[in-house]
């Protein structure tokens, strides 16, 4: 029997601990658990809406335990340490093998309480900016952590960091959410914060989450074009009902930037059609200008109606993804996004038939190399999709859209080739080309304005780069790592006939105990 074997079989009875907290969406297990669902490794909707709870990727770990000899050497080695980190003791019990170490636990009767402490160095240099002077960045991250279960219903969590960066040249201080996040400016000093904060009750199949958090849905690895991995957390209520072949998910949140009283919901159902075919639709809405309505609040009615008996005054959005493994190694996944529809006008060249588009591939052990994995997507996003005659329904969150932050009338090319070359060694580089042309979220089509889309007409901005990251833990949740990107923009901010020519490099530390 060897050392893997024996030491999964040590872990399963912890297997049934509930750990119904939420897993950051940064964390290294996520790209371990894309490669597993492409390899065929399990059969599951839930990468479909992130983040994960422990409870959901330690099932899913153990699902691709099963069947480790698809994957390498190196990807086991890490796949054992995610199991020991997933797998929390039972209270009064010592910590198993690759256990989670915690700066505090806390135990009392049917409470269990972990504490951890993180910390980030980094320095960031950049370099041929237009308009903008070079610059080095020195940036001080400290936070924390605390997740607790009380009895086998509730369960907490809680992420508080406070930056400090030092040497912005082109930052200022700002309390306008409409320009992105809350940072006060010392001199070259600038100072920010983010905090998230819930509470879980977990029944059966039911689960209720309330507080501030992040929420991302869709079967894109690299890109969602309804709610993207890159938003910023919102004031929450969450709900979902998860059962074998299907799940329904909820959500109402608050969003911030234009004015108050902004609100966001959305409901998604996900289908597993066969072990390799997994379908998912969706409604969203953006309400504002009132308190919080009640018919959005009711997670089984659907929006298109309900908007349009409450008079027609909200943005309504709809979408549908799909996630399919060709052969197990070969994952296709697409997303359409439609933001207004009309079936009696050109869906090519209507202007309110407001479309996104998004597809790729995913590409595990290429080759048969299994250390190696390669992601090549497209992304089309229509002009005026996101926007809307009311500015203050406008598919926003702080400065950005709460979906693709390539913005309207824009597309992009993605190709990413990703080796695990060690358990403690993970490096890949990638390339980008971005077209961008006239309009924003914020810039909603003005009558009298040609009723034809007319995409990326005109002077057309074109962002080209090539990306290289490293990342090498020294020890348990020991980090160094550094980012390189080599960027060429042709026609910055629409101006024809300039060019720029820019380099940016990261080096950091971090710690997380």
């Amino acid at each position: 029997m060897n050392k893997r074997l024996l030491v999964f079989l040590f872990l399963v009875p912890a297997l049934g601990v509930a750990q119904h907290q939420f897993v950051p969406t940064d964390h290294q297990v996520y790209p371990l658990l894309q490669k597993g669902e492409t390899l065929g490794l399990f059969s599951s909707y839930h990468l479909r809406l992130l983040p994960l709870t422990r409870t959901e990727v330690l099932s899913l770990l153990s699902l691709m335990h099963s069947k480790g000899e698809s994957l390498s050497r190196q990807d086991r080695a890490l796949l054992d340490q995610m199991i020991g980190e997933f797998t929390d003791p039972a209270i009064g019990e010592a910590l198993g093998p690759e256990g989670e170490i915690h700066l505090l636990r806390f135990e009392e009767k049917n409470t269990q309480v972990f504490v951890d402490a993180r910390g980030v160095q980094e320095v960031r240099d950049a370099r041929g900016r237009l308009g903008i002077e070079d610059e080095t960045i020195a940036e001080t991250i400290a936070g924390g952590s605390i997740r607790a279960r009380i009895g086998h219903h509730v369960f907490l969590g809680m992420q508080a960091r406070m930056n400090m960066a030092f040497g912005e040249s082109d930052l200022v201080q700002r309390f306008d959410p409409l320009q992105g996040p809350i940072q006060v400016a010392i001199g070259k000093t600038v100072f920010s914060d983010q905090a998230t904060g819930y509470a879980a009750f977990r029944l059966d199949q039911f689960q209720l989450t309330l507080g501030r958090m992040y929420i991302s849905w869709g079967s894109g690895i690299d890109e969602q074009l309804s709610l993207s991995a890159a938003n910023e957390p919102m004031d929450i209520l969450r709900m979902n009902f998860d059962f074998k072949r299907f799940r329904f998910s909820y959500f109402h949140a608050s969003l911030q930037g234009i004015t108050d009283s902004r609100y966001l919901a959305g409901h998604r159902i996900d289908f597993r059609i066969t072990d390799r075919i997994q379908v998912g639709a969706y409604e969203t809405i953006v309400y504002a200008g009132r308190g919080i309505q009640l018919a959005y609040l009711n997670p089984f009615l659907p929006y298109h109606i309900m908007e349009h008996q409450l008079g027609d005054l909200d943005n309504n959005m709809l979408g549908f993804d799909a996630s399919a493994i060709v052969v197990p190694g070969l994952r296709l996944f697409g997303e359409v996004f439609i933001d207004d529809l009309s079936w009696n006008r050109s869906l090519a060249h209507y202007w309110g038939n407001k479309l996104a588009y998004h597809g790729g591939l995913h590409w595990a052990a290429p080759f048969g190399a299994k250390p190696l994995e390669l992601l090549a997507s497209y992304t089309r996003v229509d002009p005026w999709v996101y926007t809307h005659h009311d500015s203050a329904n406008v598919y926003s969150h702080y400065d950005a859209s709460v979906g693709s932050k390539i913005g309207p009338n824009a597309d992009r090319y993605q190709l990413l080739l990703r080796g695990r070359l060690h358990r403690d060694l993970v490096g890949e580089i990638g390339y980008r080309s971005l077209r961008r042309g006239r309009g924003s979220i914020f810039t909603a089509r003005r009558a009298g304005e040609s009723e034809e889309k007319r995409f990326l007409e005109g002077t057309i901005e074109h962002v080209s780069s090539v990306e290289a990251r490293v990342k090498y833990q020294f020890s348990r949740d020991f980090f160094v790592g550094a980012d390189v990107m080599i960027l060429s923009r042709t026609n910055p901010a629409l101006v024809s006939g300039t060019t720029a020519d820019e380099k940016y490099i990261r080096v950091y530390v971090d710690l997380n105990y």
